[in-house]
């Protein structure tokens, strides 16, 4: 039987953004995860374990959202390495010509299910 977890909002507080005004503060940077795979008997992955392996990164310093989402894979996948994780982090109110709510990106891999 396989299945699926999904965490919504978790919320790493670091900075993120190559501009000055972003190295200035960390901010709080939403992140969703997905894991799919092979379910047994009790829990097929320990959401508390994922966070405090989450925390690891708070107070980093990151200049772009696509290295931070590659990392956070890298972390599930060797941490967790059976089932294939969805990882996007979200960067709130990126600095724009425009008003732009977020912008988004999303890396996907993992084990064999």
């Amino acid at each position: 039987m396989t299945g699926m977890l999904q965490l919504d909002g978790i919320v790493l507080r670091l900075k993120l953004g190559v501009l000055p005004q972003e190295k200035a503060a960390a901010r709080n940077v939403p992140v969703d995860l997905v894991w799919k795979g092979t379910v047994t008997s009790g829990p097929a992955v320990d959401y508390s374990e994922v966070c405090r392996y989450l925390g690891r990164l708070e107070d980093t310093d990151y200049d772009y959202l696509e290295d931070l989402a590659v990392d956070i894979l890298e972390m599930l996948t060797g941490g967790f390495p059976s089932g294939e994780w969805r990882v996007t982090v979200k960067k709130p109110w990126p600095p724009t010509g425009l008003k732009l709510e977020s912008a988004s990106f999303t890396v996907e891999g993992g084990g064999n299910g």
